[in-house]
């Protein structure tokens, strides 16, 4: 895919504050894609990368949204649509890695890895399809891990998350 494909459209980036998320968010922006850039906590961190997107002449929003969440996701998208026009491309990059081996595991651990890392991602694919279907064009692309396929230092409950997301994914061939 060339720049010139991308240049005009919208995308949206869970996680998109910092590390690989604003990494992703930069690059989209370089190409000419308007970004809304999807954070939980780093307000700071959002704010700073939108005006720095703004600074070169892009167009970016930070929309604070906990996206394991429904309610949160389709206020998140709706916002999206209404500020920058509907979205073209999902990155679902949002994630959290609890460190915990699994004699220290505990239940509450393993649901919230699972909602942020798995249930995201099926929320937020469920929220964009009709907007990607209607244009007949878009593009989604799901961060996963090594880990999905091997022993991690974090846990086995991010392993499975990692894992499950690689299988979703593989759930959606065409999203038809």
């Amino acid at each position: 895919m060339t720049t010139e494909t991308l240049r005009g459209r919208v995308a949206l980036v869970t996680g998109g504050s910092r590390g690989i998320g604003a990494a992703i968010v930069r690059r989209l922006a370089n190409a000419g894609v308007a970004v809304a850039i999807n954070y939980r906590e780093r307000t700071d961190e959002a704010n700073t990368l939108v005006k720095s997107i703004a600074g070169i002449g892009g167009r970016a929003i930070a929309i604070a949204a906990d996206v394991s969440q429904a309610d949160a996701v389709a206020q998140m998208v709706q916002r999206a649509n209404s500020e920058l026009g509907p979205i073209d491309i999902l990155v679902n990059n949002a994630g959290i890695a609890i460190t915990r081996g699994v004699d220290d595991l505990r239940e509450g651990d393993f649901d919230r890895t699972i909602a942020v890392n798995l249930k995201s991602v099926f929320l937020c694919m469920q929220a964009v399809l009709p907007m990607m279907r209607s244009a007949k064009w878009g593009r989604i692309v799901n961060i996963s891990s090594g880990a999905a396929r091997g022993a991690g230092s974090i846990g086995p409950h991010y392993n499975a998350s990692k894992a499950a997301v690689e299988g979703l994914t593989r759930g959606y061939p065409h999203a038809s």
